[in-house]
Formats: C-alpha cells, structure tokens, sequence
C-alpha cells in the first residue's frame, strides 16, 4: 500500500496525469476531474499545429517543439487558478525540466505518474484510432522519460491495474481515504472505458524496431506498393477502354496486372510484418508467467526465421530457375515473378530475429510500476 508525505497544502487542488502516450491519461484523469469535481485540461489539444504534423508524420519532437506547448498550458493552468478553481491536467510531462517549468508557474502542482510497461503502451497506441500519437513514437516516448521517483509532490501508480483501483489511488492521495462513495456517485465507471484502446483484445504485434533504417523501409515498401497499384490501375483500365471503346485490346495486360498482384502481395506482407500489422493471438499465452512468455514468443520468432529462411531459398532456386524461362505472352522472364517472394522472405527472417532479440531487451523493470509515493 503506497505511503504518503505531504507539504504545505495548496489552496487549490492542482494535479497533472503524466505518462507515456498509451498509459491511459485522458479517461483516468477525466475520472478523477469528475471525483474531485474540478475542471479538466487535456494537453494534446494544445500543441500548435506544427507539432501535429510532426508527430503524425512519426517525428519525435524536440526539447524547443515543447516549448510553445508548455507555455500554453501554463497560461492556462494560471487562467483556470485565477478563476478560483483547482484543476487535473492530462499532460505526458516526460523530462524532469518539463515538469519543473510546470511547478515553476504552480509550486503546488502534483503529479500522478502513470507507470506503463512497453509492450502495453505499444498494443494501446496501435489500438487508438484518429490519434495523431503513431506506434512509431512509442520508442521516442520511453527514451525521452525521465522518472519522476524522488521529485516532491509525485505518486506513482501501475497503470495495469483495474481503472477502480488506479482511481481510488489517485483520489486518495489527493484528498485522503474514505472517498469511495464519492468515486461510486459521481463518477460512473462502468459507463466507459478506461482506455479507449483497451476496449478489445488487440489482434496486432508490436513494430518491429522503428530507427531511421525502419522509416527508409517503410517509405521504399509504401512507394512500391503505391506504384504497384497505380501500375494494376492503369494496365487495366487501359485493357479495358480499349476492348470496349476500340474493338481491340491488349493481351499483355492480364500477364502484367498478375505480376505487379504478386508484387504488391509479398511487398505488403514485409511491409505489414515490420510495421506490427499481421493479425496474431495471444490468449493462452497471456495466461502464464513472463518468463514462459518470453520463452514462447523466442519460439515463434525462431519458428518464423527459420519458416522464412526456406522460403527465400526456395524462391531463390526459383528464380534462378526462371530467368531461363519467359512469359507467353509479354516474354519478361518467369524469375521477376519470384523475386519479391525471395526478397520479402529474407526481410521476415530479418526481421524476425530483430524480434527475437527486442524480447530479451524491451524488459520495462517492475519497480517502475510499483505504487510509490515521494514528497517534500
């Protein structure tokens, strides 16, 4: 049970909900607004536009990106105080001198960490639609935090917990115990859930890895794909106007569009696979220790390696087989047809064994999600 050592009181209860995106901040802090009935501030809506379309494109932001944002809530923060009335800001808040520019402005603000493991925020942000926050920057996130263990002011919470008891945590610190009729009547949790993206099992990986050599491949595999498409597109469509406008047509083109169609399959599959997107189910595995976890997802991702390992050789034998053979009917040689499938299978096996190693590295400590209370 967390222990607590409090300052000088505020005249205004002052909180911020911080975490990494995907800790759950919105619907946990909007629920202790409810409780402790004060107003709500949400962050995100006060990143200027830039930030926006920096984050969505999967640019982390800089130290002098949040500049203007901080400012901005820090206005109102002050706006929100002037007005009489104490305040819950749902704000990340990742770097220690973030957070000492918000206390700067309101020295008795207080802080509800909201301590996520990796693997967690990564299947939440990937289950967010319309978020600006993409899967890619879930890395940037856990590097950029600094803890706040040993600030003044600052409770910790595992934000894995059921929402009842996340709340109740929270709540408390901020006002003390015996609040759980306030909590059942003014606050209806059953009537929502307690992270948008946790409503439903996710049926989705995490990426795998998402350094500058993972944005290159996603840009190559996505130009492909486009070109891919739009070539399908035009062969066909001019197939077709000239078999029905002009009376004549061209053979070549349903030998074309068949070829760009293997293409785009096995480029969208190593896309899919780098990105986290090929469906994948975890119940039963779910169910047992970490460390049998871990051994498991070792065997899939070897399993997987090793699957697409002879796939590429044997693409590889058949293409090589193919380059002596050609078309009917436009004559390109039949090995052009196998070398996305050799291409995109020595890409899994890469992959894969990137996998492999990120499930013995991404090992967030427990202790960070521990219950744990410091104070002046």
């Amino acid at each position: 049970m967390p222990s607590v050592h409090t300052s000088k009181a505020s005249a205004l209860p002052v909180l911020v909900v911080m975490g990494v995106s995907g800790s759950g901040k919105t619907d946990p802090s909007h629920a202790v607004a409810d409780a402790l009935g004060l107003p709500h501030i949400e962050a995100d809506n006060f990143h200027p536009a830039e930030n926006v379309a920096r984050m969505r494109a999967g640019t982390p932001l800089s130290d002098a990106d949040r500049v203007e944002w901080l400012h901005a809530l820090i206005a109102e923060m002050q706006c929100t105080l002037a007005a009489g009335s104490g305040f819950v800001l749902a704000c990340s808040a990742l770097k220690r001198s973030y957070r000492e520019l918000l206390r700067s402005a309101v020295p008795e603000l207080r802080f509800a960490h909201l301590a996520i493991d990796y693997e967690t925020a990564v299947q939440r942000v990937g289950g967010r639609p319309g978020h600006f926050m993409p899967i890619s920057l879930v890395d940037s996130q856990f590097a950029t935090l600094e803890s706040p263990e040993g600030e003044p002011g600052v409770l910790t919470v595992d934000a894995s917990q059921p929402r009842e008891v996340v709340l109740r945590h929270i709540v408390d610190w901020m006002q003390g115990a015996g609040l759980d009729e306030l909590i059942e009547t003014r606050v209806d949790l059953s009537s929502r859930p307690f992270d948008s993206a946790t409503t439903a099992p996710p049926l989705t990986n995490e990426p795998i890895y998402s350094g500058t050599v993972a944005q290159h491949f996603d840009r190559l595999t996505d130009w492909l794909m486009a070109a891919l498409m739009a070539f399908m597109v035009i062969v066909v469509f001019s197939s077709v106007v000239l078999r029905y406008a002009f009376g004549t047509g061209w053979t070549g083109a349903e030998e074309l569009s068949r070829l760009a169609f293997v293409w785009l399959v096995f480029v969208g599959v190593a896309s899919s696979m780098r990105r986290g997107e090929l469906m994948s189910f975890s119940m039963l595995r779910d169910r047992f220790p970490r460390l049998f976890r871990r051994v498991v997802d070792s065997l899939s991702w070897l399993l997987v390696a090793a699957a697409s390992c002879l796939a590429a050789w044997g693409g590889w034998n058949q293409m090589q087989f193919g380059w002596t053979i050609n078309s009917p009917v436009v004559g390109y040689p039949l090995g052009l047809a196998m070398l996305p499938v050799a291409a995109s299978m020595v890409a899994l096996a890469v992959l894969a064994l990137v996998q492999l190693v990120n499930v013995w590295r991404r090992d967030q400590p427990s202790a960070t999600a521990a219950a744990n209370v410091t104070a002046d």
